[in-house]
């Protein structure tokens, strides 16, 4: 042990000490530069994934503002469709009632014609029966010209003519 000693004097083993300390030194220098290279590639990907979340949230916000003027658009154009068709159903009652008052007014106005009908032929059938032969032929031409008016009339309120 002596000799060993005698071999490596304290020097040695300081200068042993310090050049073990200074490797460990490099080392742990070169570790943290490995560590230091890792944390800025990790910042780096943080941002990427910040400017990502970003431009996500931002499109996110364009689809929703876009969905909410989609929503709003279809609640008008609903609006507007409930408004045609209360519009609609309300001139369709119009024409209806239209229509049915110009019938009955037709009906009405026929009515009158076949009673004035009915009174010139019980007038003709008095004549006839009474053998008043003058009367005879203007009877004749009088129901000629009242059927004539009255299918005239008819076929005036068909639009035939």
């Amino acid at each position: 042990m002596n000799k060993l000693a005698e071999k490596i004097s304290a020097q040695d083993i300081i200068r042993a000490n310090s050049q073990a300390e200074a490797a460990e030194a490099q080392r742990i220098k070169q570790e943290a530069e490995h560590y230091k290279a890792q944390l800025e590639e990790i910042k780096h990907s943080s941002e990427e994934y910040k400017a990502i979340l970003e431009e996500m949230r931002k499109d996110a916000g364009e689809y929703k503002s876009q969905l909410q003027e989609m929503k709003e658009d279809s609640k008008a154009y609903r609006q507007k469709l409930e408004e045609n068709d209360t519009k609609i159903h309300d001139v369709g009652v119009q024409i209806y009632r239209n229509v049915q008052a110009v019938i009955e007014k037709s009906q009405d106005k026929n009515k009158e014609d076949i009673k004035d009908l009915q009174n010139r032929l019980e007038t003709l059938q008095v004549t006839v029966e009474t053998k008043n032969s003058a009367f005879l032929p203007l009877t004749i031409i009088t129901m000629i010209l009242v059927i004539a008016d009255l299918a005239f009339n008819i076929l005036r309120f068909l639009g035939i003519i």
